[in-house]
């Protein structure tokens, strides 16, 4: 430090009040303070040294609010690739590796076989992170065979978190596998909760939830705490708000790390936590590419800022009927290596954090989330049909209220219900994707659409 900060001299809380006063010039001071009725957070945007004390925190350290990763902010830049024909997947996956992609994510779901000879043919995966969802436990069987029975550690899975547990048979075959070869394996479905119009700390006592069920189902199937740890984690949603977002992954960070020192691991990095960040498309127009640029660019600084380990882009037209075109898969990509190459946001480790604004937002987002989380807990958890109902219809509540912020104009989306683009008709439009618990991703142009 060049202690810059001893020239300066310190202003107290209730001189800047008054400074603040003075640059109003006249006009109501309440126009300073904030109350996000969706969200129920009351905050101000000014904080001060006096408003309240920041913990003393460092990466590596519990609580872990600014991660484990003490080296740099890097990510991997992720595209998802749907696979229904293995050598037009294949191909599509060679042409993204080489437009700057290094983690590839294959969803195999639609398959019960999968030609791996096909699919996988000239990839080098040791140059690349890959995960892969499943579709069931002879997928398994097969990828083993294809690796000679030792898959490469480049590769993780993303098994979706509620369906392995009620999948027994596949659960055995999976933790098996995953005590002789640690790797990420079973992921939670965050970003449905997000896509689906939930709240920061419901998407994150979600998350929560969720990874502590799966935590313990992991090791009551023979796995120890460390074990198990390592082979979680977690997809969670972007959206619009930047700072809300920077915060809701660290309050995410903090409160994972809670739940694992509860049970005591022997290992530091057993704290992880393993983020993927998805950029959706809730606040996406078919009609408005540019706008969507923008959107999508605010949204992966909020991901890199907040610390995630992957970042996936969607092209803003990968849920509609015609599905993404070449320029917004393009786009998609480039976002995360302009934010790299040109702007830095992989050199700095949570850049925000001691920021007095974000880490009130980070504690009141961790505060509310954790509430919640207890709330899952005493009620038995989402296995419980009670949980998920109730879950469910509030969720849907905070859907329509964003939906009726658009439609009264009390908030503003460009290209959405302010200076739509009138010279764009097309038959194109979203398409409804399946969140959790039978929940539906919400687009706003097709919902406002629907009711004019």
């Amino acid at each position: 430090m060049i202690g810059l900060k001893n020239e300066f001299q310190s202003s107290s809380l209730e001189e800047w009040i008054d400074q603040l006063k003075k640059d109003l010039r006249g006009e109501d001071f309440s126009v300073l303070l904030r109350n996000d009725k969706i969200e129920e957070i009351e905050y101000s945007t000014f904080q001060h040294a006096e408003s309240g004390e920041i913990a003393e925190q460092s990466p590596g350290h519990f609580p872990f609010t600014r991660g484990l990763n003490t080296k740099n902010n890097e990510w991997s830049n992720g595209f998802v690739l749907t696979v229904n024909s293995e050598k037009e997947s294949n191909a599509k996956a060679l042409e993204i590796l080489m437009k700057g992609c290094d983690l590839l994510v294959f969803d195999l779901s639609n398959l019960k076989e999968v030609n791996f000879d096909n699919l996988f043919q000239d990839i080098q995966f040791e140059y690349i992170k890959t995960q892969l969802l499943l579709a069931n436990s002879a997928q398994m069987g097969a990828l083993k065979s294809y690796f000679n029975e030792v898959i490469p550690e480049t590769i993780s899975f993303i098994q979706d978190s509620y369906e392995i547990r009620n999948d027994e048979s596949f659960l055995v075959q999976l933790v098996t596998e995953l005590k002789e070869n640690q790797r990420f394996a079973i992921q939670v479905n965050g970003f449905g909760i997000q896509q689906a119009g939930g709240t920061t700390w419901q998407e994150i006592a979600f998350c929560l939830s969720e990874g502590h069920d799966t935590l313990i189902a992991l090791m009551e199937n023979g796995l120890n705490v460390d074990e198990a740890a390592a082979c979680i984690h977690f997809s969670v949603g972007i959206g619009s708000n930047y700072f809300f977002e920077v915060a809701k992954l660290r309050a995410l960070k903090q409160n994972w790390a809670t739940i694992i020192k509860a049970y005591q691991p022997h290992h530091n990095c057993s704290y992880n936590c393993e983020i993927t960040a998805q950029i959706g498309f809730m606040n996406k127009s078919l009609k408005d590419p540019y706008t969507n640029l923008l959107r999508q660019t605010t949204e992966t600084m909020s991901a890199a800022s907040g610390g995630a380990n992957a970042i996936i882009t969607h092209p803003y037209d990968a849920c509609s009927s015609n599905g993404s075109s070449s320029l917004s898969e393009r786009m998609a990509l480039n976002l995360s290596l302009i934010l790299k190459d040109e702007s830095y946001f992989n050199q700095v480790i949570d850049p925000l954090g001691g920021s007095y604004a974000i880490e009130d937002l980070t504690a009141k987002i961790a505060k509310k989330s954790w509430a919640l989380f207890q709330q899952f807990e005493k009620n038995g958890g989402f296995d419980k049909l009670e949980t998920k109902k109730g879950f469910s219809d509030e969720i849907q509540q905070k859907a329509a209220m964003r939906l009726e912020e658009l439609k009264n104009g009390s908030k503003i989306l460009i290209g959405v219900n302010k200076f739509p683009n009138p010279d764009t008709v097309s038959p194109n439009s979203f398409e409804s994707t399946t969140c959790p618990f039978g929940l539906k991703s919400i687009n706003f142009e097709t919902e406002l659409n629907a009711v004019q």
